[in-house]
């Protein structure tokens, strides 16, 4: 007796005109929506983080769920270069499904690409016959509105304590870095993407603009800032910032002197880990007017111990019930937490030196990036003798 055909083989026959039951690709992208100060997961969820900021960067996924099927010689295309180009193609070899534990990999056809124009393109998959297998419509638009946010508060996750937006003139202090993640929109609809992002200052005391499109292990557009001590009277310094060489945003930087620091204040995540997970805190400076400085660089101790290096983020691993008091201090201004962990590193979110960048000492062109010319001179690490004052420390939430 002949053996019927499953019910799944009937389906296919269906439906051959259609799919033909070949592959069944999904489409993703890299946008890194977490800060966690981790290399961003991949995420191969069938979405795309679109609109795009004109300008940016990024990289689309195309993958099979159905099987393992090689994807040698396929292609993604797009069909206006003017809006989305597509630079170059390759593929990897990645666990699609991070929730199982085959940890089997299959091809991932990798299509890094550039938001040229604003406007929709069409991005199509072919294989290796140059046949049509999906398409999907990408929105490019122009950015007319910047948000900045502080770096440092991003990482710590807790914007009832610790705000992340700057205020209307954000203080700098005199020759420290500040760091900053610049957010685009187009009127409300924030906009996703990276590279697109150029800074200037015509300010005599610039000493440094960079712009970064990977810091601490989070792809952004991120805008770097230095200032050294300024003349009376010039303590005001605008700095522009362009969105794929369009002006968008520009903002007046108070730069300060040290002295102008009246306190310190450590504020963390919840230690609601997993031990030896590796959490994080973060010091912050503040005036008498409890307006945020950024730019600052702390000196740190654990359990009475002088930590080597200095910088605004102490990351510890987790270790619930093994009590340390932590401190944080610049000068004569210094706060205590207490924290379940023994150990941990100093870290800063002004200063990542595994990062590429782009420097801007003239104003940008068409391109919107800035004049690659250097690299931020990193200050040399050394340990310092800590002041103690006897206060009883705060304790994070558990």
């Amino acid at each position: 007796m002949p053996r019927l055909p499953s019910h799944a083989t009937l389906a296919c026959l269906a439906v051959a005109t259609l799919t033909a039951c070949g592959p069944r690709i999904r489409l993703s992208d890299n946008i890194d929506t977490q800060f966690d100060l981790l290399p961003p997961n991949q995420g191969y969820d069938d979405l795309l983080h679109g609109p795009y900021a004109a300008g940016s960067s990024f990289e689309i996924y195309a993958y099979d769920i159905s099987e393992d099927n090689a994807l040698d010689d396929w292609t993604i295309v797009s069909l206006d270069p003017s809006v989305l180009e597509v630079e170059s193609i390759e593929i990897r070899r990645d666990d699609i499904d991070d929730k199982d534990d085959k940890k089997a990999k299959t091809d991932i056809l990798v299509a890094h690409v550039e938001a040229t124009g604003a406007g929709t393109a069409i991005l199509e998959v072919r294989n290796a016959n140059d046949k049509f297998i999906r398409a999907t419509e990408v929105v490019v638009m122009q950015p007319d509105r910047a948000v900045l946010r502080a770096a440092g508060p991003l990482f710590i996750n807790r914007p009832d304590e610790v705000p992340t937006l700057v205020d209307e003139t954000p203080k700098i202090l005199a020759n420290g870095t500040a760091t900053f993640l610049v957010e685009w929109f187009a009127g409300e609809q924030a906009l996703f993407g990276t590279g697109s992002l150029a800074v200037y200052s015509s300010h005599p005391g610039a000493m440094n603009l960079q712009t970064r499109e990977v810091h601490l292990d989070e792809a952004r557009d991120w805008a770097q800032l230095q200032f050294e001590s300024p003349e009376a009277g010039q303590e005001l310094a605008n700095v522009e910032f362009y969105a794929n060489g369009e002006l968008v945003h520009s903002v007046d930087f108070e730069v300060v002197q040290p002295e102008v620091i009246a306190e310190v204040a450590i504020v963390g995540r919840d230690e609601l880990g997993e031990p030896d997970q590796l959490l994080a805190v973060l010091a912050q400076a503040f005036d008498d007017a409890g307006e945020s400085i950024w730019g600052v660089d702390f000196d740190w101790d654990l359990g009475g111990l002088s930590e080597f290096g200095s910088g605004d983020l102490f990351r510890y691993w987790y270790e619930p019930g093994a009590q340390s008091t932590l401190g944080a201090e610049y000068g004569e201004a210094r706060d205590e937490i207490v924290i379940q962990g023994e150990r941990g590193f100093v870290e800063s979110s002004n200063d990542d030196p595994t990062d590429s960048c782009f420097c801007s000492s003239v104003e940008p062109g068409d391109s919107g990036r800035g004049v690659g010319f250097g690299l931020l001179s990193l200050a040399a690490l050394g340990l310092v003798r800590r002041r103690r004052y006897a206060r009883a420390p705060r304790r994070l939430r558990g």
